[in-house]
């Protein structure tokens, strides 16, 4: 073997070459290659070459849409493996390479197992900022998820925007006109891309670190935590959080759109759904936590990764599932508790069969507002959550459930954490001002941040 090595061919993936003589044909060649945190998870590619006893030959790994993205900062172990015609096989070495996003010159600052890569002069400070978040946040979530990590973790910080889009999955890169996404976790390679400029770092590198953290303790679990558990949990885990999503979960309530947690398995719907549903999922969580303990929570994990269920891992660790949670919950906040979830199924076809009601208040009708800033035991409050909207899509499926699964079993979908913009969001946020009073206290901080993944 003359020469084996990997380069990155950023944003197309990585490029496998290799140089390598016998005194036989050589008549083939593999790549074989593994994400170093993944043991036990390997495949191969073919080596395109002329078959000959002095060959050239190399493969890409591409990097794309869907299952075959993976991210800049992902880790990889290779080695060759080469046959000629008489039987002989040698196999290389393994190597360890790291992808990169080669438009740049990469620095690192490295504390423990974190490692925060940025490009540029007079922008160490900043990485420092990053790592610091980082390392507060890991701090505050080990007892919470019950981990100790032993494997490194990635930060890649970008210098703006512009920087960054470059580096996302495609899907993410047009998601909507207006939103810019602040930052995105994928807890399958251990990596967060996050804007590091954007005023409000801190908090995002600590909600999408959070969303790593919760990846190790779920394990092969991770597609059973609903959506409502692991945003509810990386918002725990913000070090500097705002008050959008209290102001959303409070708007929700005055709106009758809080759903109830079995139907908040995966995010979707309007804007003002997903933010609203950011702000139940971060309630529900400091409920249980100062409810429970952390010590609970963190013996939530290790269950559920034995069950692969949800409601059976909530059950043998709290006595209680989603729908007892949800009624625990509603109640600590005075809301009216929803009926059992095969009564609600019910209600809900009648609902489906019948003209649409007029409860809901309507758009630009006026809500009243409650007296103070959070009566959340107020009659209205107790009224506003009388029935919830059927809803199709992935955010009406039942913990636990999946969809086509992106990966492909080979990477993560990943988290983003979008940032208002001077469209979309904002848009909407503006709208709610001028529709209901409400809005006044429901978003007072909106163009500040906002957050949803």
């Amino acid at each position: 073997m003359v020469e084996a090595k990997a380069e990155s061919q950023f944003p197309d993936g990585i490029r496998f070459s290799v140089v390598a003589t016998s005194v036989d044909e050589i008549d083939d060649i593999r790549v074989f290659f593994s994400k170093v945190d993944q043991k036990g998870r390997s495949a191969y590619r073919s080596v395109d070459f002329e078959p000959g006893q002095s060959i050239v030959g190399e493969s890409i790994l591409p990097s794309g849409s869907g299952g075959n993205y993976f991210p800049p900062g992902t880790k990889i172990e290779f080695s060759f493996e080469v046959r000629d015609k008489a039987g002989a096989v040698v196999r290389t070495e393994p190597q360890e390479f790291v992808y990169e996003d080669n438009r740049f010159e990469w620095l690192t600052v490295v504390e423990g197992l974190i490692t925060v890569y940025y490009y540029g002069e007079y922008v160490e400070a900043r990485a420092h900022i990053v790592l610091e978040a980082a390392q507060a946040n890991l701090k505050k979530m080990l007892p919470v998820l019950g981990i100790t990590p032993t494997e490194p973790l990635r930060i890649v910080s970008y210098n703006n925007y512009r920087h960054m889009v470059a580096a996302l999955p495609f899907r993410s890169q047009a998601v909507s006109e207006g939103l810019q996404t602040q930052g995105m976790a994928f807890s399958n390679e251990r990596v967060l891309l996050v804007h590091g400029f954007d005023p409000t770092v801190t908090g995002t590198v600590s909600h999408e670190f959070t969303h790593l953290l919760v990846g190790e303790a779920a394990g092969a679990a991770i597609s059973q935590v609903p959506s409502w558990l692991n945003e509810g949990l990386a918002e725990y885990g913000n070090i500097d959080p705002t008050d959008d999503y209290d102001a959303a979960l409070r708007y929700g309530i005055f709106t009758r759109r809080i759903k109830p947690l079995w139907y908040l398995s995966s995010f979707g719907g309007t804007p003002e759904d997903i933010i609203i549903a950011y702000g139940q999922g971060r309630s529900v969580v400091q409920y249980m936590i100062d409810t429970y303990g952390e010590d609970r929570m963190a013996a939530l994990f290790p269950v559920l990764q034995r069950t692969l269920d949800i409601d059976e891992a909530l059950l043998e660790v709290y006595g209680i599932d989603q729908f007892g949670l949800d009624t625990a919950w509603r109640i600590a906040l005075g809301l009216e508790p929803l009926p059992s979830p095969e009564e609600l199924a019910s209600k809900l076809e009648e609902a489906a069969e019948t003209p649409e009601s007029d409860a809901s208040p309507s758009e630009g009708s006026e809500v009243d507002e409650p007296s103070g800033d959070t009566e959340t035991n107020s009659p209205a409050a107790a009224e506003a959550t009388a029935m919830p909207e059927a809803t199709d899509g992935e955010d009406s499926r039942p913990a636990g459930t999946t969809g086509d699964d992106p990966e492909g079993g080979s990477t993560s979908t990943g988290c983003s954490a979008p940032a208002a913009g001077a469209g979309g969001p904002v848009g909407v946020g503006m709208l709610l001002l001028l529709g209901a009073p409400l809005g006044l206290v429901a978003f007072p901080r909106l163009r500040r941040r906002w957050p949803f993944s």
